[in-house]
């Protein structure tokens, strides 16, 4: 390659067959950041027979995502995954594909009122009946990972679909499993990301065929889905929701004779990533800020005072509520800069040869992006390893670094950003304004690790939540 040396390939790949070896996601992460100090913010290094570059170090991930942004937009040639081939949807697509939906989506969320009043009431109608569910337990021992997921799923399904699920819906229920198993297996760190050989093995060892069967579940819901809405809007009980909307956009184009990359096999796909992306990445935050509030109590108690100071107890919060909570939004943060819930960003492809810190980038070469660098980086942060949310305040008021990349960088950032900021906001704030989160045993915390998935969810834990009598 050309510009700087990388590190030597050849070293490394013997590191790399450990970490697969193990059968382990986690050890990716760990092997990635073992190699830093000797590779420093850039090297290369081959999985199986592709060639892919390690970005880290937020200047370096700024230059390719922001100021190169165009060069690094698009997704792998062959997919995200040797083994699921995405190609479609928001998510996996790429050129005019990405660049229609993504505009699509937008527009229909703002139509909706994406950030307005409009979206935090169907968020606070949620919010509503999974506190009645913790209202229930009664203070009781709680396993809550599906059911949270099923709130925060059901946020994205008021919109997506018009409609929600109950909690002790069966078929909902199935389907949540189905997507956590899914976002538990498509990880990055897993032999099927690279490795599409291994689809063809005998057996199931690297659990490629599982996740192939569980993609297909899915999608095959998300049929059901459209087909769904697509009756009831026939039979005149529809309303309003993003199917609708994508469906009415694709049939005036077509009418119109207007050239499109839309059709109801990318709308397929777009539920899909909009409905996994929406739940998972949301519920998996929450889950982090339980057990942190749980380990921190102290920091639990200031989360509160500040809810009692601003807001009371006699009224629900709301979203305009949320610029003058300072010091719940900077736990928010750190909530989510500590627990850093996607170390990595999904592949990106350079679609060009070009130069990153005096390293050539070969042209069609994988790029994989290490948020977790930029938000455990202690040059940055600190004590980055601490959970203390007074970094994100300054003399009294929200700071906001640049270098906070929960969302990623650049064009390909989350597309539900506005959406995630605000659920975390409201459920959060919901909830500790009427229930404390205790542990299940005082003597015996919950552990603060995690499994690699798609997302870095907690390990399962169970804590009480008990009901404040003020509230």
């Amino acid at each position: 390659m050309g510009g700087k040396k990388f590190e030597d390939e050849d070293e490394l790949i013997g590191e790399v067959r450990d970490w697969f070896s193990n059968l382990d996601a986690n050890f990716f992460i760990q092997g990635i950041y073992s190699l830093l100090p000797r590779t420093g913010n850039i090297f290369s290094i081959y999985f199986g027979g592709t060639l892919v570059i390690v970005l880290s170090g937020y200047d370096v991930l700024k230059e390719a995502l922001v100021k190169q942004g165009d060069i690094f937009v698009d997704r792998p040639l062959q997919g995200l995954s040797g083994v699921v081939q995405v190609k479609n949807g928001i998510i996996g697509s790429s050129g005019s594909v990405w660049k229609e939906n993504r505009t699509s989506v937008f527009q229909i969320f703002k139509n909706f009122g994406l950030g307005k009043d409009v979206i935090s009431q169907k968020i606070l109608e949620e919010v509503e009946f999974y506190l009645a569910y913790l209202k229930d337990l009664k203070g009781s021992v709680a396993y809550i990972q599906d059911i949270t997921t099923c709130a925060t799923a059901n946020v994205t399904c008021n919109v997506v679909l018009g409609k929600r699920f109950h909690y002790d819906d069966s078929d909902a229920l199935c389907l949540i499993q189905s997507i956590s198993e899914y976002m538990t297996l498509v990880g990055g760190g897993r032999m099927h990301t690279w490795f599409s050989f291994v689809k063809y093995l005998p057996g199931d060892l690297f659990q490629s065929k599982r996740l192939m069967t569980l993609q297909e579940e899915i999608l095959v819901k998300m049929r059901c889905f459209i087909e769904n809405v697509k009756d009831e809007e026939r039979k005149g009980l529809g309303s309003s929701n993003l199917i609708l909307s994508s469906i009415e956009k694709l049939e005036e184009k077509q009418k119109t004779g207007q050239p499109t990359e839309l059709s109801m096999y990318h709308l397929e796909r777009i539920v899909f990533d909009l409905i996994l992306g929406g739940s998972e990445t949301t519920s998996t935050t929450l889950l982090w800020f339980y057990l942190y509030m749980v380990h921190f109590p102290d920091i639990q108690d200031k989360f509160y005072n500040e809810i009692i100071r601003e807001i009371g107890t006699d009224r629900t919060p709301a979203g305009q509520d949320k610029v003058r909570l300072t010091y719940v939004n900077a736990v928010i943060l750190e909530t989510q800069r500590l627990a850093t819930i996607s170390p990595f960003s999904i592949l990106h492809r350079c679609s060009k040869e070009t130069t990153i810190a005096g390293y050539t980038i070969p042209k069609d070469v994988q790029v994989l992006t290490h948020l977790d660098a930029v938000m455990l980086d202690d040059e940055i942060w600190g004590d980055a390893r601490q959970f203390r949310p007074e970094r994100f305040l300054k003399e009294g008021k929200l700071f906001y670094p640049e270098q906070f990349v929960a969302f990623g960088l650049g064009k390909r950032s989350c597309p539900g950003e506005s959406l995630a900021k605000m659920e975390l906001f409201l459920f959060t704030v919901s909830l500790i304004q009427r229930f404390k989160i205790v542990p299940s045993d005082p003597n015996n915390l919950p552990i603060r690790d995690y499994v690699r998935g798609a997302t870095c969810c907690p390990v399962p834990f169970t804590v009480k939540f008990v009901q404040r009598t003020d509230a």
